[in-house]
């Protein structure tokens, strides 16, 4: 044995103990006390450099057990100029001065200055969350109350696709008055992310605006946009809303409309439908008066709270600027950047449930954000470089806090094969992802071995696959891993000191609050029918067309399989133009008696002949299995459209599959 404080050039070249970390000299940063750590760590170290000098393990065991000297060094690349090291040192003399070692002064600022950052950020917050925005008229002193929704909402009174509207759309009846809506930021990206059918098209993973488009006729601002597309989506493809700020608009109800053309906007082209539909909406000049409380604050919101938090992660302790901005990255994003539900300034209950939400999903999140920081984030931060945590690090969370404006807007859904097949550029985008994972990865790796814990790291990377496999064998449900699970799994990985583990230790904890915050504690493996997301798929299958050429306007069809029809479906609901006009138990219709019988439904097809070139409009078909006393909550799915040129007969088979 050695007699002085060191182990002896033969117990140096014995073979190294690779799970017993304590007896490797760079863990001896985390027993010694703070204020004595770098001189002592570097005395051991550059002593066990003179005395190990050559390394001649076998090849597997330099890899198991890493290299002789292990390092893990904070970033040192700053300290080459003099004013970086300045303000690295910056912290430590503010705290080492007469006024700023007193921990009661020094807690005190921090308490007045978070409490001003909480005043200046609720004073532009609240209002936007609590206070209704109105539409005041001149003259009349009379104020109209502003209706707030999300991007992606259609009108109130439109019930939903298919036929939630119920036959001849009787349950979405609309008023001729205009009324006011209040749309939030961030609609230049407005994707439904469930597919829709408009006609004989699947829309999907695009904004849903059917026909519309900007124009300036008298206080007319739009062309007619179908009745249910989404009023705030459509209102920015219009140019009438700001992507950044939102906006309040006007919106005129226009009837029915014998079609909706494909027109380019400011986010590209809308959904083109060339024939009838009953229901349609404009926006029109808000005139008469001054409205208030329109604008989103979110992003000034979210800018305050970034350029406040950054001097107390930069001045003041690890622990505390961690967890300062963890918490403010949380609230900010539940609150107002990406809340997981609309809040109505009149109806107060909404605010209070969104806050209820908020500290619903806070306990356990606190309590991943506690393990983070013990088995990874305190190695790195504690004691590191104050500017390397505020230059790599602090940024980075910032980046995955706002997850839904920086990596939601890549052409990625979900690592399905269907999913990656209907979104365009989304192979492409995937295969960069994973290159560059693939090269984080390997970046974290080498840092890992070159510390001496491979052996322990590679231990636990083989539990969490053999984990993940084993939940892929459950039977009945698929594997779903969200970014919340990916960020706090992958961020145990990253317990180093180098720069990469400042970059990746940030941008995964921002994930975690993004994920929670946003979507909550979504399960890791999902049944089939919450994957569908409410697209069809799960219902029981629709019957086939039969189309007859010497009967062309009589529309029939027949089950696939009469003995499996459940009882409760003892008819069928017909589609024509995504309208329900057609609920009973006979296997064929008419259309001639049809238009007969239903006046409404008569002068649409009539007004859209007249309004055609060469008096012909293509009706689009689609028929389920459903239940005649009630067919909106008991029906099977439907069938794709087929298309009927009407009045010609000309017949065109749906495609393959369901809507």
């Amino acid at each position: 044995m050695g007699t002085g404080p060191y182990p002896s050039a033969e117990e140096l070249n014995a073979p190294l103990i690779c799970d017993d970390e304590e007896a490797q000299a760079y863990e001896m940063r985390d027993m010694l006390p703070a204020q004595d750590t770098t001189s002592n760590l570097t005395e051991t170290g550059d002593d066990i450099r003179e005395l190990r000098y050559s390394d001649n393990r076998p090849i597997w065991e330099k890899i198991w057990c890493g290299p002789i000297n292990p390092e893990d060094e904070p970033p040192k690349f700053h300290l080459r100029w003099k004013t970086l090291k300045y303000l690295d040192g910056l912290p430590k003399r503010l705290f080492n001065s007469n006024l700023g070692n007193k921990a009661l002064v020094r807690y005190g600022i921090l308490i007045i200055y978070v409490s001003i950052w909480f005043s200046i950020v609720s004073s532009i917050l609240f209002p936007y969350l609590l206070r209704a925005p109105v539409f005041s008229q001149n003259g009349s002193g009379e104020d109209i109350t502003i209706m707030p929704l999300t991007c992606t909402q259609s009108l109130k009174s439109w019930k939903g696709e298919n036929n939630a509207c119920g036959t001849n759309a009787e349950f979405c009846t609309t008023t001729d008055n205009d009324f006011f809506v209040r749309c939030p930021a961030l609609c230049d990206r407005a994707w439904i992310y469930s597919a829709q059918t408009v006609g004989n098209q699947r829309v999907k993973y695009r904004e849903f605006n059917i026909g519309g488009g900007p124009t300036k006729d008298n206080a007319i601002l739009s062309h007619p946009y179908r009745g249910d597309s989404a009023i705030c989506s459509s209102a920015y493809h219009s140019g009438l809303i700001s992507g950044l700020s939102g906006g309040c608009v006007r919106v005129s109800s226009q009837g029915p409309q014998a079609k909706f053309l494909s027109v380019n906007g400011k986010s590209g082209l809308s959904v083109g439908f060339d024939s009838f539909f009953p229901l349609s909406f404009a926006f029109t000049e808000m005139q008469d008066g001054i409205a208030s409380g329109c604008y989103d604050p979110r992003s000034l919101v979210m800018a305050l709270n970034i350029v406040f938090s950054l001097p107390i992660f930069f001045l003041y302790e690890a622990v505390i600027g961690y967890w300062t901005v963890t918490l403010a990255g949380f609230w900010t994003l539940l609150l107002i950047f990406d809340p997981p539900m609309l809040t109505d300034p009149t109806d107060l209950t909404t605010v209070a449930e969104l806050i209820s939400v908020g500290f619903e999903r806070l306990l356990p999140l606190s309590f991943i954000l506690y393990v983070i920081w013990k088995a990874s984030v305190k190695r790195t931060l504690d004691n590191g470089s104050p500017l390397v945590k505020a230059t790599l690090w602090f940024p980075m969370f910032w980046l995955g806090v706002m997850n839904n404006v920086t990596f939601d807007r890549l052409p990625v859904d979900r690592l399905t094969l269907k999913d990656l097949k209907e979104l365009a550029g989304a192979l492409l985008a995937v295969g960069s992802i994973i290159s560059t994972i693939l090269i984080c990865a390997v970046i974290q790796t080498y840092s890992i071995w070159k510390s001496g814990r491979f052996a322990k790291y590679f231990k636990v990377l083989i539990t969490v696959i053999m984990g993940v496999i084993a939940l892929t064998l459950i039977p009945g449900l698929n594997l779903r891993i969200h970014h919340y699970i990916l960020g706090m799994t992958l961020v145990m990985f990253c317990s180093t000191r180098g720069a990469s583990a400042y970059l990746f230790q940030g941008i995964l904890i921002g994930l975690v609050i993004s994920g929670v915050g946003t979507w909550g504690f979504a399960s890791i493996v999902e049944t089939d029918l919450s994957l569908l997301r409410g697209e069809a798929g799960a219902a029981f299958m629709p019957p086939i067309f039969d189309f007859n050429e010497s009967q062309p306007l009589t529309i029939s069809w027949h089950p696939r399989n009469e003995t499996a029809i459940p009882s409760e479906l003892d008819g069928y609901s017909l589609l024509i133009n995504d309208v329900e006009r057609y609920v009973g138990p006979s296997s064929q219709i008419d259309l001639d008696l049809l238009l007969d019988g239903n006046l409404a439904f008569a002068r649409l097809v009539l007004d859209s002949q007249q309004k055609s070139e060469n008096n012909s409009i293509p009706l689009y078909i689609r028929v389920a299995h459903a239940n005649t006393k009630n067919p909106i909550d008991k029906r099977g799915d439907y069938t794709n459209a087929a298309i009927l040129q009407f009045p010609e007969g000309l017949w065109q088979d749906p495609s393959p599959g369901v809507s």
